[in-house]
């Protein structure tokens, strides 16, 4: 415990006996200008040193040309020890008007900041123990086990799907991840569901009455697939990887998961999500009873979902993949980099939807190659799968990054996808740096 910390101690129990005794001689609290409680008053006044310990500056330095607006992460360990407080106690993180900012907690001692920072400039908060007020969540996850058990996350710019055990017990071949639009930035996913679950009730009273009319018409109106004025889903995804699901390579074919059996959520806002599934066991190339654990976070403002991978009782090392579903429709508008495979899917629909869904995985922690692997044959309208691939060894952890984009929130072409996806690498290369002072020491 530093020294600070036991400064601090002493003056609190010190104060305390001092205000006992100016009780007792009827000193009276309104005669304190600003009826600022006895304990403050000589806290602030007499002993300043005291609150050194109590108060800690977090200053945030971007070392690009470029502005930054992403979740940092910090050591929460340092800030509870340079704070003198309990690990997990509530903080209050105030910027430079001494305003409140969301911060968050996470399961690997991380304290998450939402922080804007001016190019080549330097932010910084001040921290302090305390109550702070609520903070509005930019993500969510859950499970919805009346949709056979999807499970569906979000952020203020998009939701993506992973499915479930009971989709699997129908024998639908579903695969890999889906995509959900997003038009707005506010939580829509809990909203969409409802609406699709309270639609289906009535729909079904009304087809019991022959009013299939009716049905038919609410249904539309409250469709996943169409847009009601928040975004949609409409990317396919069936016997594929779908945007950004790994598998294992066996030759040129790859070898996919099916669904999740069992999830845990790790964090859930109001900066982080986090969930981590594990798949059931299966035979991997020869190799019996393999377990894929996959762990998916997705922070606010972030058009990417950072993806660690491992397996379980592998005996020899495989080859494993991760990447997105070409669809039959459009081939030509693959992009192959070294560290990166992106793509505008023409959506579920081409002719009736105006618009393209730009995916793409991100691999910037090594990979052997990227490539198109087509189909060995035909499924449906799934032309192959563009992917990066690398050599894993059981327990290894495979790093990659997914996501997604459109012109209703953000994304206005392919062009403009690919500056994203270039930004958002440069950024990984030269993160923000973090430094922690005690303030006034």
């Amino acid at each position: 415990m530093n020294f600070f910390v036991w400064v601090r101690r002493f003056f609190f129990y010190f104060s305390a006996y001092i205000c006992h005794t100016f009780e007792t001689t009827d000193i009276e609290l309104n005669q304190i200008p600003g009826k600022m409680k006895m304990r403050n008053l000589i806290w602030t006044l007499l002993f300043p040193m005291a609150s050194y310990a109590g108060e800690i500056s977090v200053s945030i330095t971007n070392p690009t040309a470029l502005q930054r607006s992403e979740v940092v992460e910090i050591d929460a360990k340092r800030i509870y020890d340079k704070l003198g407080i309990g690990y997990g106690s509530a903080l209050i993180i105030r910027n430079a008007y001494r305003q409140q900012i969301a911060y968050q907690l996470t399961t690997d001692s991380l304290l998450l900041v939402d922080s804007k920072v001016r190019p080549m400039g330097t932010v910084t908060y001040t921290v302090v123990p305390g109550q702070a007020v609520p903070m509005k969540s930019a993500v969510d996850g859950r499970l919805y086990a009346w949709r056979v058990d999807d499970f569906t996350w979000e952020n203020d710019l998009g939701a993506y799907r992973a499915y479930g055990p009971a989709l699997q017990r129908t024998g639908e071949k579903a695969f890999g991840i889906d995509v959900w639009l997003k038009s707005v930035p506010r939580l829509v996913v809990a909203e969409r569901y409802h609406n699709v679950f309270v639609a289906n009730r009535q729909g079904a009273e009304w087809r019991k009455q022959g009013r299939n009319d009716e049905a038919d018409s609410l249904k539309r109106e409250n469709s996943l697939h169409l847009d009601h004025g928040n975004g949609l889903d409409c990317y396919s995804v069936g016997p594929s990887l779908g945007c950004g699901a790994p598998g294992v390579l066996i030759g040129d074919s790859i070898a996919m998961p099916y669904c999740f059996q069992r999830y845990k959520v790790l964090e859930n806002g109001p900066l982080r999500f986090t969930v981590e599934f594990v798949y059931g066991k299966t035979t991997i190339d020869g190799q019996k009873d393999v377990v894929e654990h996959r762990r998916i976070s997705l922070d606010k403002g972030s058009y990417f979902n950072r993806t660690t991978v491992w397996y379980e009782y592998l005996r020899r090392s495989i080859r494993v993949c991760a990447g997105v579903v070409i669809h039959s429709a459009d081939t030509k508008s693959i992009r192959l980099g070294k560290d990166f495979v992106q793509y505008a899917d023409p959506t579920d629909s081409p002719e009736r939807h105006c618009f393209q869904i730009y995916v793409a995985a991100v691999f910037p922690y090594g990979i052997e190659k990227t490539r198109f692997v087509p189909c060995s044959r035909l499924q449906g309208d799934i032309a192959g799968h563009a992917i990066g691939e690398k050599i894993l060894r059981e327990n290894e952890r495979f790093v990659y990054y997914f996501g997604a984009g459109w012109t209703g929130r953000g994304v206005e072409n392919q062009d403009v996808w690919q500056q994203k996806i270039d930004l958002f690498r440069q950024n990984l290369v030269a993160p923000l740096k973090v430094s922690i002072a005690v303030k006034g020491a």
